[in-house]
């Protein structure tokens, strides 16, 4: 019986390594910072911005996942093009899973109040499976070729694109654009494949009064060979400064996100999950805190363009000739 409960336990840890359903780390914070979900949004307020970002998943479990992550990104030509990068770092009990990307984006301005978000960015990841503090694991077992760490390493590249208006979005993203046709080994015969990824994602903003907008959002990921799955939220924003949102993800939790701007370009976000139904039920919840920092942020309106409200030229007909008249539309978010 203990060897059988040592073969599941290893089993469970070793299913990282094998499995596609959720090849990066998931994240709730995208409902306030959008570069966490399409890259391609980098400059979406104006401003360079800069994350740091935690999350622990299943608390209940000792040694469950644990997620580290920094990300950026500054303009390179007239606030249109923009240079990213998202690192992480992926623990969960033997296994490290580590990803680099670099990212660049380019906003093309279509129309009034309109504008496409374009990004393409390339991906480097590393996973890391530890067996010495395995219980009940041979390191000398021929799978392992007598290592007691296995690497394995491989390269992918995606894209996104996000269609603007006012604040209405609607985006796509392959974060992972190929599947993978060769076979990654690491040190021993285990391989490391990573499968092509979409992701769908459609978010408006309404402005309720003077003093409260809300938010709302959903997005839809699909792995290849596996079932897709869904997030919807809601977020409500007093004076475009502080937010309290709730979010629901199919796969079997409940979220509560809140956070706000403190001042001189900082500000704070976090959220706390619990698991509904699925593994999530049983192993417990999951928090998540984000700091961020905006550079040269003007005021106290975090969610405000740089450039401050938008405005288009409404045509009208007057005397049969067409002349045009300056109208405020809202902050874009």
């Amino acid at each position: 019986m203990k060897k059988f409960i040592l073969n599941i336990s290893f089993f469970i840890l070793f299913i990282p390594l094998t499995g596609f359903s959720q090849q990066f780390p998931l994240t709730t914070q995208y409902v306030t910072y959008p570069y966490l979900i399409n890259p391609a949004m980098a400059g979406y307020y104006g401003y360079s911005e800069f994350y740091l970002n935690y999350r622990r998943e299943w608390a209940k479990i000792p040694q469950g996942p644990q997620t580290f992550r920094l990300s950026g990104y500054f303009p390179l030509h007239e606030n249109k093009m923009w240079i990213g990068t998202d690192i992480y770092k992926d623990h969960s009990g033997a296994i490290d899973r580590i990803k680099a990307s670099i990212s660049y984006s380019y906003i093309l301005k279509t129309g009034d109040a309109q504008n496409l978000f374009f990004g393409v960015w390339a991906n480097f990841f590393q996973n890391t499976f530890s067996l010495l503090n395995l219980t009940g694991v041979d390191p000398s077992d021929p799978l392992f070729n007598n290592k007691s760490i296995i690497n394995g390493t491989t390269y992918n590249a995606g894209f996104g694109i996000v269609y603007n208006l006012l604040n209405f979005n609607v985006g796509f993203v392959m974060p992972n654009a190929f599947n993978d046709n060769a076979v990654y080994n690491y040190t021993g015969k285990l391989n490391f494949k990573m499968q092509r990824e979409f992701l769908f994602h459609v978010s408006n903003l309404f402005s309720l009064n003077a003093y409260i907008d809300m938010k709302t959002m959903a997005v839809f990921r699909k792995t290849t060979n596996e079932p897709g799955n869904f997030d919807i939220s809601i977020t409500s924003i007093y004076l475009k400064r502080l937010w309290l949102g709730l979010l629901y993800r199919n796969t079997g939790s409940f979220n509560v996100n809140a956070g706000g701007y403190i001042g001189r370009g900082w500000s704070v976000a976090s959220s706390y999950e619990l698991g509904v139904g699925g593994f999530n039920k049983y192993g417990g919840y999951t928090y998540e805190i984000t700091l961020s920092y905006r550079l040269g942020m003007a005021g106290n309106r975090f969610f405000q363009n740089k450039s401050g409200p938008v405005y288009y030229k409404k045509r009208v007909k007057r005397d049969w000739n067409r002349t045009s008249r300056p109208r405020i539309l809202d902050y874009r978010y």
